[in-house]
């Protein structure tokens, strides 16, 4: 492969490692540049005419909006045609026939099942054969999961498959069969996850609910799996600069009228550029709100709107894999994670903010940083300075962009100190085309309230479309 400079060295050992292997798992944490790694080691194959074309399964968000993104940011992989199989089965359908009028094919994970039964129609010399990439490859580690299934009884019609991974293990080494089984067609262990773990595990419970590996047994899949696998060593990643990732959600049709309608309201109602900061924060406060999913009514009850953060919620909590702070602004939004947290966990949820005693704050903060709390909530004002919380994690996310410069910096600041081994991931929740896009101009171009709302506002009345990303010829 040729070298690409803008990519880190361990990112182009990555590319190199998935160029030179029709079998291959990347082991990346989140921010990482697992996705650009692929890419790369996709350009250079469709360069020499090793494949004609790469099917790209993501979870549902991925697919519509970190792929595309990838593929627009890189020089090297800008000029790469693809298409995104979205809408209906009719539309999905039409989108597989013009496959090879462009190089990649990106579908989410969760029409899996579909888009198995619809390449029964396409012979296993077409292109969509060639390479197959299956993104957050972990998402399979269910033996009983029907995407997991359908997977691995087709994957031996592919010539190339990678799995690429934030871990390949969330919950323990059974975890690993059925990804290795989809990426080797069965080649590695058996087709038998049951067989399988009779060979390596033992039952710790009478009714054979849990199990837990044999003597050595860990060692030797580690073993097995080590030649598919490629990874980051201690230390490779820069561990000084935390990685931002920003994970930009759409908002459903109805939402997205309804956020115009009070947009074009509110903006009316603020007049020209030069409005007062007071008019700004009320039209943009509101924005705010509906873009979060909810809006406050004049009593003060919250009116939900949409579920595309909540989504992203879910998401990030089923897919988690270290301990996670979790950043909130409105107590609509505490409440929504409180839910979501307690539901996945089963657990109290604990947090750093409004309402906390500091009795059981202090406690909060004892337990995070010893490792016992898997999510925390924490609000920027009560927990953006000062408090050490580098012991228990490396990993953030926002809901939503705070408003404040400070606030952003010194949040982060709170796994970003002294004391932090790992490499800071911090992902941030963004509703595209609202005003959360005016809040991120804020903290990272350090701009005024005023600034970044004349900076928006000019932007709303051009009636920015945003960029626009190469597509399939025929689409």
């Amino acid at each position: 492969m040729r070298p690409i400079t803008d990519l880190r060295p361990y990112q182009q050992r990555i590319a190199t490692h998935l160029y030179e292997h029709d079998e291959a798992m990347c082991v990346l944490r989140p921010g990482g540049g697992k996705t650009v790694a692929a890419l790369t080691a996709i350009v250079d194959l469709l360069d020499q005419g090793e494949i004609r074309h790469a099917l790209v399964i993501a979870p549902k968000r991925v697919a519509r909006v970190v792929w595309p993104d990838e593929i627009a940011q890189w020089a090297h992989t800008a000029s790469l045609t693809y298409q995104v199989l979205d809408g209906s089965p009719g539309l999905r359908l039409e989108g597989l026939k013009n496959a090879p009028d462009c190089n990649l094919t990106i579908v989410g994970l969760d029409v899996v099942q579909w888009l198995m039964q619809a390449l029964a129609e396409f012979h296993t010399d077409h292109a969509l054969y060639d390479l197959l990439v299956i993104d957050e490859a972990s998402r399979l580690r269910s033996p009983k999961g029907e995407r997991a299934k359908v997977l691995a009884k087709y994957a031996h019609h592919w010539r190339m498959i990678w799995g690429l991974s934030g871990t390949l293990r969330p919950s323990g080494a059974q975890d690993l069969f059925m990804p290795a089984r989809v990426v080797t067609r069965g080649k590695l262990w058996g087709r038998s996850f049951w067989q399988w773990r009779k060979t390596y595990f033992f039952p710790t419970d009478y009714m054979g609910y849990d199990w837990a590996p044999l003597p050595g047994a860990e060692e030797k899949l580690n073993a097995d799996l080590a030649p598919l696998t490629v990874t980051v060593a201690e230390g490779e990643m820069p561990t000084v600069t935390p990685t931002i990732v920003l994970d930009k959600v759409e908002l459903p049709l109805l939402a997205r009228k309804q956020y115009r309608d009070m947009q074009a309201r509110l903006m009316a109602d603020t007049g020209d550029e030069r409005v007062i900061a007071g008019s700004a924060a009320i039209a943009t406060g509101k924005l705010a709100q509906l873009a979060n999913g909810f809006i406050y009514g004049e009593d003060g009850a919250t009116n939900e709107i949409h579920n595309a953060k909540r989504d992203w919620l879910r998401d990030l909590i089923e897919n988690a894999t270290e301990p996670t702070l979790i950043v909130y602004e409105y107590h609509a939004d505490w409440a929504m994670l409180e839910h979501e947290v307690v539901l996945a966990t089963k657990q109290p949820f604990r947090y750093l903010g409004a309402g906390m005693s500091d009795k059981q704050a202090a406690a909060n903060i004892e337990d995070w940083n010893a490792g016992r709390l898997r999510f925390m909530g924490l609000h920027p004002a009560s927990g953006g300075h000062g408090l050490n919380l580098q012991h228990g994690g490396a990993d953030m996310a926002w809901i939503s962009p705070t408003w404040s410069p400070e606030l952003w910096e010194q949040t982060i600041a709170r796994l970003a100190r002294p004391g932090q081994k790992r490499p800071v991931v911090v992902r941030v929740c963004v509703a595209n085309d609202t005003v959360d896009e005016m809040k991120l101009d804020r903290v990272h171009l350090k701009m005024s309230a005023q600034e970044a709302f004349e900076a928006w506002l000019r932007r709303w009345h051009a009636d920015a479309s945003g960029r626009t990303a190469p597509a399939c010829p025929a689409a």
